[in-house]
């Protein structure tokens, strides 16, 4: 049983989710919550294998309490879940250490499989992310890229993703294991993840904090 937790503002979405995750017979809804004031508090009374996490929240921001979470607890699983698509959101999520990013408008089985998936150690992102994320790695100067180091598997898999092939698609055409697949995800992640807000601005050039 994969035991998680929501924090989400919207309480039509929240009640959305609330559905799609307790209809589910190997995931448990530990809390709810509105904003991420608390969020340390709740983790460790909790302690959900997976939290799923809104960008913008009241009083503090998604990304501030991944940053917060990850300080203190470095393996807690956090799948994004928000609306935003704009570049700063989606690399400020994963560089503050997310393991996945999705959008309100995936489909319910999509957040289901996320959450596994992240519950799991993997990472995992939609189409539209992988884009974006080949776009990233496409405008860096040839000495970033060296740097992150992206291997060519890993970008022919962010292609086929925004080509909008699943996981085991992907695997298939590959002619890897599914395990290999989402160990590629998960590295691509891991290139992309910084752990400390002077890495982030020296790095990537962000001088506003995140």
């Amino acid at each position: 049983m994969i035991t998680t937790a929501i924090v989400e503002d919207q309480s039509r979405y929240r009640d959305l989710l609330r559905l799609i995750l307790t209809g589910s017979d190997s995931i448990q809804l530990l809390f709810e919550r509105e904003h991420c004031r608390n969020i340390l508090d709740d983790v460790v009374k909790e302690m959900p294998d997976v939290l799923i996490m809104d960008i913008d929240l009241p009083g503090k921001s998604g990304i501030d309490a991944v940053i917060e979470l990850k300080a203190v607890f470095p393996e807690i699983k956090i799948l994004m879940l928000t609306v935003f698509e704009d570049d700063e959101k989606i690399f400020s999520a994963i560089k503050a250490g997310a393991n996945g990013y999705l959008l309100k408008k995936d489909s319910p089985q999509k957040i289901l499989d996320a959450i596994r998936e992240v519950s799991e150690g993997k990472a995992s992102m939609n189409g539209l992310i992988a884009k974006k994320v080949m776009e990233y790695f496409r405008k860096k100067p040839a000495t970033n890229m060296e740097e992150f180091n992206l291997t060519r598997r890993e970008h022919e898999i962010l292609e086929l993703l925004i080509e909008g092939l699943s996981y085991k698609e992907i695997a298939a055409k590959c002619y890897i294991s599914p395990e290999t697949m989402n160990s590629h995800i998960k590295n691509i992640y891991q290139k992309l993840n910084v752990h400390s807000r002077a890495q982030i601005s020296a790095r990537f050039g962000n001088s506003k904090p995140l």
